[in-house]
């Protein structure tokens, strides 16, 4: 999860989770990858596993299976199943377009048709969004967008302009 930081789609203090027989599991990103602020909600009242601190998704999911739901035996294939909450995409969804855009030799078939299929469906719902209104060719041409041009580059090249 590490790289997934790094890469700027993970952030520290982001919360992911997971659902496991009606029981939604919490935590949040810790430095390093490590997840932090367990938290088990859907039973009679919310369980805590805050003293822990874990080093891998799988440590932690099997961890949360084990100690916070008495649940053995579980094989859990938690990088397909944690959903990162602020994107709504799952760890794998993140990891394979790291691999795609970032580690290119640990791309596999697989990574790279997922990071295809995301791409179309964001199109698609790009496409579906009514376009920004656009400003006239009279207000393009006019002086006062002149102005405002002139005023935006003498800031970028860190130049005051005439009036401002």
């Amino acid at each position: 999860m590490e790289s997934l930081i790094v890469a700027g789609l993970l952030t520290i203090g982001d919360t992911i989770q997971f659902t496991f027989k009606n029981i939604t599991i919490h935590g949040n990103v810790g430095h390093g990858g490590h997840i932090v602020n367990t938290v088990l909600h859907g039973a009679s009242e919310p369980k805590r596993l805050h003293q822990r601190i874990y080093p891998s998704l799988t440590a932690w999911s099997e961890a949360c299976l084990r100690e916070g739901l008495g649940e053995e035996n579980t094989r859990y294939a938690s990088w397909k199943r944690v959903l990162h909450v602020a994107s709504g995409r799952t760890l794998q969804s993140l990891r394979s377009e790291d691999n795609v855009a970032n580690k290119r030799e640990l791309a596999s078939r697989t990574d790279l048709y997922e990071e295809i299929n995301r791409l179309h469906k964001r199109l698609e719902r790009l496409q579906r969004e009514p376009p920004l209104e656009r400003p006239t060719s009279a207000f393009l041409e006019s002086e006062e967008m002149k102005t405002r041009l002139l005023a935006f580059f003498d800031a970028w090249n860190g130049h005051s302009s005439p009036g401002t």
